[in-house]
């Protein structure tokens, strides 16, 4: 039977990658310290490397007495990196009163100064971020050498000691503990709670039989069910109309995982889906920060604007009933993207917001049905025809660090595209599969609707999702959902079959882009899939047990 303290090692682990996703909004805030922030990130996945390893080979049947000493030695290690991690994210909420942001906008947090507050807090205590982390890292390392007989005691004794003053310097040990939940039933550890939704009723959509249509009918919006707090850091750049979005860090990396792994995060976001939230547009709760993180190997072009400046264009857009439905910092918060859209024809437009280099704000809009939408590597092109020559002009492109943003704002941009009332003009279909390979491709059917389903693994990234889109007609390009799936991939007990044509998945969260629409459950309150044929769901069980990840 394994200790308690065994069991605490992957929450140990998911935090410190947790805390790593957090520190890469500092990374494109502050290059100065570029270099610094780096390392720590690195150190961190480490320690999470570290603590996963140890996990594995903490089995008291294999290792018999080694392991109790280890048990012992993390009673001294654990609540250390526990506090370190909470001081580290704590940099995510901190805001230093009567200082000013120097960011682009007002608003903007101080990412310097916090962090080198953060910093220097730390070295108060003793050792510094860069040598703490290390100095986890290997006593991490050498708890696992210690297990196979092969550590150098006097190197752990001396990391013992530096660890255990760094503690009495830190906290009561018991304190920490109490704090982190061993099976998932605590309050987790972030401190700032996430913005409150609008309080709109969410409209039901009746539906055709391959894509959802426009026709609503209220409900009574039912209350979602509680979810873990997440750290934002500060409210963005101009406050007009609903929707205003505090700026929140990168959505956490999931890490690959058993089947049995249990942790606060995993069974709060289990089946849970924003289906029920209520909001007055959907594209208001794509951004909910409950995906991977999966960062591209290879940056495209940066981030530029090439419309004309409509110093105005926020006032006339909220004077004609557009509501701020979506809002992304790009280029280090130096570039902000909104989406507006209008409840009566469902109307949209793209805001493009930036500083020139005498610090004059410049403000480019464009209707979202004007324009194409198309993927070059990292980037999303967006394109408008050429009134003289017929050819495509770039209006926008935007530069993109992590595949799962990128994929939520395209799948977000072109389904409200479709939805526009004002139609599309020929030639502007768009287009994203361009570096995307696809693993397995399918029919799914929930009894109304049958949907083209597929599996795409990006070649970059590396990153593997799930996509539904309408089986035939003119919007069969159009996606109705997506989920991302990567750290599933070679565990086999995720997804079993319930029925001929049937799976049933452990886990999945995932985003629709249409109003009403909910991906299919069983009557356990799994989601699950139903292809038309056995056969396709043989295949995509093999098919995705192959998939080779990095």
């Amino acid at each position: 039977m394994r200790s308690t303290m065994d069991w605490r090692l992957l929450d140990y682990a998911k935090e410190a990658v947790d805390t790593a996703s957090g520190l890469q909004v500092f990374l494109g805030e502050i290059q100065q310290y570029s270099k610094d922030i780096t390392g720590n990130i690195a150190e961190l996945f480490a320690i999470s490397n570290a603590l996963h390893v140890l996990h594995e080979a903490l089995d008291l049947s294999r290792y018999g007495r080694y392991s109790g000493h280890i048990l012992k030695d993390l009673e001294v290690c654990l609540p250390s990196l526990g506090y370190t991690l909470d001081d580290v994210r704590d940099m995510f909420s901190k805001s230093k009163k009567g200082k000013t942001a120097p960011g682009a906008f007002p608003g903007t947090p101080p990412y310097a100064i916090i962090w080198e507050d953060a910093l220097a807090d730390l070295k108060v205590q003793g050792i510094s971020l860069p040598l703490r982390l290390e100095l986890f890292r290997t006593y991490l390392q050498g708890m696992c050498e210690a297990l196979k007989g092969e550590e150098d005691e006097e190197e752990l004794r001396s990391l013992r000691i530096r660890l255990s003053k760094l503690l009495k310097k830190q906290g009561p040990i018991d304190s920490y503990f109490n704090r982190l939940s061993v099976h998932g039933s605590g309050h987790g550890y972030a401190k700032t709670p996430m913005p409150p939704s609008p309080k709109v009723a969410r409209p039901k959509i009746y539906s055709h039989y391959t894509y959802p249509a426009q026709q609503y009918s209220h409900l009574q919006a039912q209350p979602p069910p509680p979810l873990p707090h997440r750290a934002h850091i500060a409210p963005t750049w101009g406050g007009i109309g609903i929707g205003d979005i505090p700026f929140i860090p990168p959505p956490v990396p999931e890490i690959p995982q058993s089947p049995t792994y249990s942790s606060a995060s995993s069974h709060a976001y289990s089946n849970y889906s924003t289906d029920s939230e209520p909001a007055a547009h959907w594209a208001m709760k794509i951004f909910d920060g409950r995906h991977s993180s999966t960062p591209f190997q290879t940056l495209g072009d940066a981030t530029v604007c090439l419309g004309k400046d409509e110093p105005r264009v926020i006032e006339f857009l909220n004077g004609d009933g557009f509501e701020k439905v979506l809002e992304l910092p790009f280029e280090a918060t130096n570039v902000w993207v909104r989406i507006y859209w209008r409840a009566d024809d469902s109307r949209c437009r793209i805001l493009f917001l930036t500083i020139n280099p005498s610090g004059r704000r410049i403000r480019q809009c464009i209707p979202i049905t004007g324009l194409k939408l198309q993927r070059t590597e990292s980037c999303v092109q967006l394109c408008r025809v050429n009134r003289k020559d017929g050819q495509l002009d770039l209006w926008a492109r935007l530069r993109f660090t992590l595949y799962e943003r990128m994929v939520l704002f395209y799948c977000t941009a072109v389904a409200m595209k479709r939805q526009d009332q004002n139609g599309i003009a020929e030639g502007l279909e768009d287009f994203f599969e361009s570096g995307e390979q696809m693993e397995f491709s399918g029919e799914i059917t929930d009894n109304r609707y049958l949907h083209a389903f597929r599996v795409f693994r990006d070649e970059d990234s590396g990153c593997v999702r799930f996509e539904a889109t309408a089986r035939r007609g003119p919007l069969s390009t159009i996606p109705i959902w997506t989920a991302f799936v990567t750290e599933y991939t070679g565990h086999k007990g995720w997804m079993k079959r319930v029925g001929s044509a049937t799976i049933q998945f452990g886990e999945l969260h995932p985003y629709v882009f249409c109003e009403g629409y909910k991906v299919p459950k069983g009557p356990t309150g799994k989601y699950q899939l139903t292809f038309t044929t056995p056969e396709d769901a043989r295949n995509f069980i093999e098919r995705f047990h192959r998939i080779r990840v990095r």
